[in-house]
């Protein structure tokens, strides 16, 4: 067994907040994390405990707790944080169906827009209530026929300059960007961003997987497929290779054997291009004629200043259930979307480093300890982001004090019921009391979010594996939960 020198490790109760905590279930918690922290699997890397009650922001437990490393998914609890704090739950993103011309007879002369205001979850099919992507597309072509156009002497222009050009922060590794969980993000997203790519497997194992194609359809994307046939029950195993700078696909890994066909997901390199010609199709589709060539807008794209006549507004869900949608599923377009309109909100900037930095500022003012925050987007998808667990559980304690915390504290899923978590804890003290989000990238496996105490206090904390033991992932997975059914029975 490993021997951790003292300084290493913070373990005291708050003072006033000593008497709510079972110091027998806290003396279980130490022993159960020094146990983790000497294993074998841990040998070469580190594991971060934070473990603070929220109404005193007083620690409760803690080891390496000031030691910045990678969040992954954790971060998006920052995310929606923020965003709800500086929008509030019943924030709706708009799009917007415009022309600049003129309308006559059944002409019109100028461009029809598809305006953007950052919306991720625009043509979802993931809220009931809302317009899939089909359905929007039928909708604004239905809205450009009851105006009585049939002829557009102009283009079809999506508009995502909300946003900065910046789709993709620069520390995503290559091997990410092109999958779905990989979708940068523009001023007009849609569909999150993703397609469906469909494999025919092979008989066995190493035999060739047959390319049947992608939903929905983009033509001009060509791609060049390696996928061979794994397994069988090996899963997904598949890698998009793509990059929102050119329009060809590489795929390779595995689909399993036994199936008679295998769809995995990917990620639209430019989805405002994408949204042009969807649109476009649909409008000739219904005899619309379109003159010109579509035409996207990116920031600083000048263009004549015509005012705009609104055909149409489409809202989002609320930002509650938005972020909720985040913080459950993991979804990494609707966090960095958050990241970059909160970065907007507070200084005028989107791009991943300014918004970033605005976010920093925001809850340092808050009174956050913040050494050790180095994030680099909003989602935790980037390798090289790093946090302090004492950081995080800052944050969470923090938002505690905003007038969206019941929207926030909402948002997270509850270990044993659902979200990313509902598989997790199951039996347990901790099960059904405990709001966590989860986090996962190479070499990561993270837990952060709230329980309440036996005495009713609610309690933050966040749990950081860091380079453990190659291969080890699940056994690390399962020993961090222990961690958090101890925490729960605080």
């Amino acid at each position: 067994m490993r021997f951790i020198p003292f300084f290493f490790l913070l373990f005291f109760f708050h003072k006033g907040f000593s008497q709510t905590i079972d110091s027998i279930a806290l003396n279980s918690l130490r022993d159960a994390v020094l146990e983790l922290q000497n294993s074998e699997i841990m040998r070469s890397g580190s594991l971060a405990v934070s473990v603070k009650s929220v109404k005193e922001r007083g620690f409760v437990f803690g080891i390496n707790q000031e030691r910045s490393l990678p969040s992954a998914s954790t971060l998006k609890l920052v995310s929606t944080a923020t965003v709800l704090s500086v929008f509030g739950g019943d924030f709706k993103f708009q799009t917007f169906l415009e022309h600049d011309g003129v309308i006559k007879g059944d002409t019109l002369t100028g461009n029809l827009y598809i305006r953007g205001t950052g919306d991720p979850s625009l043509g979802s099919d993931r809220s009931t209530g809302y317009l899939k992507s089909n359905e929007l597309l039928n909708r604004w072509t239905a809205v450009v026929k009851k105006a009585g156009i049939k002829y557009i002497k102009g283009k079809i222009i999506a508009d995502a300059s909300f946003f900065d050009s910046e789709t993709l922060a620069s520390t995503w590794i290559w091997g990410d960007i092109g999958n779905y969980y990989g979708a940068g993000v523009q001023g007009l997203n849609f569909n999150e961003n993703l397609y469906r790519i469909k494999f025919k497997p092979g008989t066995e194992p190493g035999d060739p997987a047959g390319f049947l194609g992608i939903e929905p359809e983009i033509p001009y994307l060509s791609f060049t497929n390696q996928v061979t046939t794994g397994e069988k029950g090996s899963g997904d195993k598949t890698i998009v290779y793509g990059s929102p700078l050119g329009n060809n696909i590489l795929l390779t890994g595995t689909v399993p054997a036994g199936q008679p066909t295998f769809t995995v997901k990917g990620s639209i390199p430019n989805p405002a291009d994408y949204v042009a010609f969807a649109f476009k199709k649909s409008l000739i589709n219904a005899s619309v004629l379109v003159l010109e060539q579509n035409f996207i807008l990116k920031p600083n794209t000048a263009l004549t200043p015509n005012s705009k006549v609104i055909l149409d507004e489409y809202k989002s869900p609320p930002l509650r259930e938005l972020c909720q949608q985040a913080n459950f599923w993991s979804i990494n377009l609707f966090a960095d979307t958050f990241f970059k309109q909160a970065g907007k909100r507070l200084s005028g900037k989107s791009d991943y480093d300014d918004a970033a930095l605005a976010i920093t500022v925001l809850w340092a003012g808050k009174g956050a300890d913040l050494r050790g925050f180095n994030i680099k987007d909003g989602s935790g998808l980037s390798p090289s982001g790093s946090i302090t667990a004492n950081g995080l559980t800052d944050i969470l304690n923090l938002a505690n004090k905003d007038a969206s915390f019941t929207d926030f504290y909402k948002s997270i899923a509850v270990l044993g019921q659902n979200g990313t978590v509902r598989n997790l804890g199951k039996g347990s003290k901790a099960a059904g009391n405990m709001h966590v989000k989860s986090g996962s990238i190479e070499g990561t496996r993270a837990f952060a979010g709230y329980v309440t105490a036996k005495s009713g206090a609610l309690i933050s904390f966040t749990i950081i594996a860091n380079k453990y033991m190659p291969g080890s992932q699940r056994l690390v997975s399962d020993e961090l939960v222990r961690l958090m059914t101890l925490i729960g029975q605080l």
